[in-house]
């Protein structure tokens, strides 16, 4: 079962575990895909109700509640803990993820990881971050010693961004990539070809994809941007495009 019939299968157990039991139940995280489709399938029942929540403000991948309609959790009653440990240049997120994946934590089971200015953070469900304080003491080549803190500790500032207006013949997600990032139509090509693109936090697979406003791009590599608005058309009929490019 591939993970978009997997995750819809859930969801359904979880809103008719919630119907028979009448009471509020958290599980894993989500990305932003993941969170779009889990609240599409649980607004299929009338006497449920979903909500998400990361551990602090800006979170990308966030913990899912499934709970009777007319009660809504507050973020104190998400199991979630965060580990902190001092920043180191030679570590990167790949490392994070390779060491928790080496001590059996699926990622699943971890929210967002954040490289702050002094600290590093890792937030996670709360019944696996004792043992993961205790038994992670390096992360690719460097030792670290890991410490529990609160969530307002987090040094997490909203994402910076830079407005920049393009020009594209169509809505297609190669033109639209290729005038966003500054490269050639076809090395966008490849970069699709190389299941580098994500939209909206999906494979991207097709290079004629049309895109909309409000559509986030992530290509590996680059970078991500966000398409604001359509600004109009030029006199040739072409498309001008604000977007915005996440640095």
């Amino acid at each position: 079962m591939n993970s978009d019939k997997l995750i819809t299968a859930k969801a359904h157990d979880w809103a008719r575990a919630a119907m028979k039991n009448n009471s509020c139940s958290f599980y894993d995280f989500f990305d932003p895909a993941g969170c779009e489709k889990i609240s599409d399938i649980i607004k299929e029942y009338s006497e449920i109700e979903c909500s998400f929540y990361g551990g602090y403000d800006y979170a990308e991948r966030k913990m899912l509640s499934v709970y009777p309609k007319g009660y809504e959790p507050s973020e104190d009653e998400y199991a979630i803990s965060i580990l902190s440990f001092k920043k180191n240049g030679d570590i990167t997120h790949r490392d994070v993820l390779g060491s928790l994946m080496g001590l059996g934590i699926s990622r699943e089971k971890t929210g967002d990881i954040i490289f702050g200015d002094e600290d590093n953070f890792i937030i996670l469900k709360e019944n696996i971050a004792d043992y993961v304080l205790m038994n992670l003491t390096r992360i690719g080549n460097s030792e670290v010693c890991l410490e529990k803190i609160d969530a307002y500790k987090i040094d997490a500032k909203e994402p910076e961004g830079k407005e920049l207006d393009v020009i594209v013949a169509s809505m297609r997600a190669d033109g639209i990539i290729s005038a966003a990032f500054k490269i050639s139509r076809s090395l966008s090509l490849q970069y699709i070809k190389a299941e580098r693109v994500k939209i909206n936090h999906e494979l991207l697979t097709k290079q004629a994809k049309e895109l909309k406003e409000g559509d986030m791009v992530s290509v590996r590599g680059k970078g991500r941007m966000e398409i604001i608005k359509e600004a109009g058309k030029t006199k040739k009929g072409n498309i001008k495009l604000t977007v915005k490019r996440y640095v």
